[in-house]
């Protein structure tokens, strides 16, 4: 058989949290923030990792993913369907920024090559105990939310 597919990179700027599905990025998480959740099908997930962690992490944003294939394949059929990699941002950022806009131009041209494709379902969110749909930032659609929120709770 053969052995699970990481999503984070093993460069030293990831730490997997023990008895979650995430690893996070090294850092500080901005307290309140602008949450948005970047979303992928199963396949071609490692590709939206490989185009959306680099970028964040080159500019030191706070961000975290699920960790393996065989979690995001859980986690798909599941309340947080739609949730694998979480952008945290500074309150103060506009809803719609540069960062998001060129993410989001980046997993367009990759979805347009037929090399990934957006998550099955759409994020909910979960203060509001996962009815309320989140609004997608992208024209493309693989990045969604925005809300300002306290990231503790």
């Amino acid at each position: 058989m053969a052995s699970d597919v990481l999503y984070y990179p093993s460069n030293g700027q990831y730490w997997p949290v023990e008895s979650t599905i995430y690893a996070q990025y090294y850092g500080s998480c901005p307290n309140p923030c602008r949450k948005y959740h970047v979303t992928s099908a199963l396949e071609g997930a490692d590709i939206v990792a490989g185009i959306v962690l680099p970028y964040l992490a080159s500019r030191e944003i706070y961000h975290k993913v699920v960790k393996s294939r065989s979690l995001l394949s859980k986690q798909l059929s599941g309340k947080q369907a739609g949730k694998f990699i979480t952008i945290y941002m500074q309150a103060h950022v506009s809803l719609r920024n540069s960062t998001l806009q060129t993410l989001g131009q980046l997993l367009g041209e990759a979805e347009q090559d037929g090399r990934i494709s957006q998550g099955p379902k759409i994020p909910r969110s979960r203060p509001y105990s996962n009815i309320f749909i989140e609004m997608p930032i992208d024209s493309a659609g693989f990045i969604y939310g925005g809300s300002i929120v306290d990231p503790t709770k």
